[in-house]
């Protein structure tokens, strides 16, 4: 069985709006609704959505007829803490797990093209994660002073959703419980726990939406024809 988490548990302050930025609309749907859509026509079998605790009404309004949500719980603190809480309700709650596909409300514009290619990859390689080669010119920094150049070439941008062999990663959350706020995201969990983690090439449009900026150009996006939804 593979089973889709869709995190959507966050405050979005740097969207500024007056409201979690997962309920902002984009021609009269939500950015989780979207994303839950797009997992809806996917290959995935069952989607658990880790939801901000003050706004559960309003999640199950967004999850109305989708009928892939299994469940919706309570998110953590933090990004990591929420897609760990999720891990531990599958695992005391469903069968057998094969594969888990973990991805960010924020990121509604992924395709449903790329959400399955990572739960084929994942099955093949035991790992999945949508990421895009660098193409900017690249340096580490310290107190303003370039201490090196780094080779763009060796540098991609991860983006979700990151798929997995659900043991390994459920044994990595696991073994890292008490640092997972150090982590900025699912990859880099399983990558410390010693795990291979395995590359597939991302869209340019799967952007997360994180600013002001981030809504505008999402509606520009639509409103230029670039994706739908």
């Amino acid at each position: 069985m593979n089973i889709g988490i869709i995190v959507a548990a966050g405050n979005g302050e740097r969207t500024k709006l007056a409201y979690p930025k997962q309920f902002y609309q984009i021609l009269g749907k939500s950015l989780l609704r979207i994303a839950l859509e797009k997992y809806e026509y996917s290959k995935i079998d069952k989607i658990i959505v880790v939801a901000n605790k003050d706004f559960i009404n309003e999640t199950k309004e967004e999850c109305y007829g989708i009928n892939k949500v299994y469940d919706i719980i309570e998110g953590g603190e933090s990004r990591q803490e929420s897609v760990f809480n999720a891990l531990k309700y599958i695992y005391d709650n469903l069968g057998l797990i094969t594969i888990v596909s973990i991805h960010d409300a924020a990121r509604p514009f992924v395709s449903t093209k790329k959400i399955n290619e990572g739960l084929e990859t994942a099955k093949k390689y035991g790992s999945a994660i949508l990421a895009l080669p660098e193409k900017n010119s690249l340096s580490q920094v310290n107190d303003n002073v370039i201490n090196k150049i780094l080779d763009r070439n060796e540098i991609y941008i991860h983006q979700t959703p990151q798929t997995f062999d659900f043991q390994k990663l459920y044994k990595a959350y696991t073994n890292f419980e008490n640092e997972l706020k150090s982590f900025t995201d699912d990859a880099s969990i399983y990558h410390k726990a010693g795990n291979f983690v395995r590359i597939v090439e991302g869209e340019e449009y799967n952007i997360k939406i994180t600013t002001e900026f981030d809504l505008k150009f999402a509606n520009w996006l639509i409103e230029e024809g670039k994706i739908n939804v």
